[in-house]
């Protein structure tokens, strides 16, 4: 009986081409610089507290409903790509160009970073040690990001007409009770937050942080949040530093003047 069927041929993998094309293309690299304005780097001493905002919707809170006339801009963060692929084309055959994070000084003392969309989850950590090492170890530092419900790891319940839930997030250090529950198990945070706390966990540094979870995924609505991040401000030890108060008048002119209110099925 006959055993040789023909000869042997080895197929060519497109999966496993792909695999080898990837492991030879080189790696994006980021740069992570920062820009202080003219008497920033002294205005930092005076610094008692740091707020981070990451996301949509706590960035417009923070801008809109924290920051006021007399904040100034103290400095800003830049996180550039080294090589890989072209940046993003704006449809007009222009490159986008990234966007700075932005710092913001208040008059009580506060440093405000409004964290940039640009800056991911691959240059979080450097990013969050930057930012950190404009403050002393005994500074306070509070982290708040939005997300979008199926983010949280747990039951979703919200309450009330905020229609967000929010969780907290701190280091043993923390002096006080957050005004929020403990962020359900398994407590996942990702990007900027997540190593912003494991910095101060690490650094030993007073941290907590505010994770907010809705279940829109529009950018133009500020009531969604503006109510429950409110509480976070209204106990010890960061009512010292911002007074918030939901002013009409400011969430008018947002409702009005927010460029991205057109975009309501933009993620958070």
């Amino acid at each position: 009986m006959a055993t040789f069927f023909g000869e042997v041929k080895y197929l060519v993998s497109r999966a496993y081409d792909e695999e080898d094309d990837d492991e030879d293309a080189p790696g994006i690299t980021y740069s992570v610089r920062m820009e202080l304005s003219e008497g920033g780097q002294g205005k930092m001493d005076g610094v008692e507290a740091l707020l981070v905002s990451y996301g949509t919707l706590v960035t417009d809170f923070c801008e809109t409903l924290v920051l006021g006339e007399q904040c100034q801009e103290v400095g800003r963060v830049y996180v550039e790509a080294q090589n890989g692929p072209s940046v993003e084309d704006t449809g007009d055959f222009h490159p986008r160009k990234p966007i700075p994070s932005c710092l913001y000084l208040t008059p009580t003392s506060l440093l405000v970073c409004c964290v940039s969309k640009d800056v991911t989850a691959a240059v979080a950590s450097r990013f969050a040690q930057k930012v950190l090492s404009l403050i002393k170890p005994s500074c306070l530092v509070m982290v708040l990001s939005s997300h979008h419900y199926d983010a949280l790891k747990g039951n979703y319940a919200p309450q009330g007409e905020d229609n967000c839930v929010v969780h907290s997030l701190h280091s043993s250090t923390f002096p006080h009770t957050p005004v929020y529950p403990q962020l359900p198990q398994p407590a996942i945070l990702d990007s900027v937050p997540a190593a912003v706390v494991t910095e101060c966990v690490v650094g030993q540094r007073q941290c907590v942080a505010y994770p907010v979870f809705t279940e829109t995924y529009s950018t133009g609505d500020l009531d969604l949040v503006a109510g429950a991040l409110q509480r976070v401000f209204q106990g010890k030890p960061f009512q010292k530093y911002v007074s918030v108060r939901l002013d009409a008048k400011k969430l008018h002119q947002y409702r009005t003047t927010n460029p991205r209110r057109e975009n309501l099925d933009l993620y958070l």
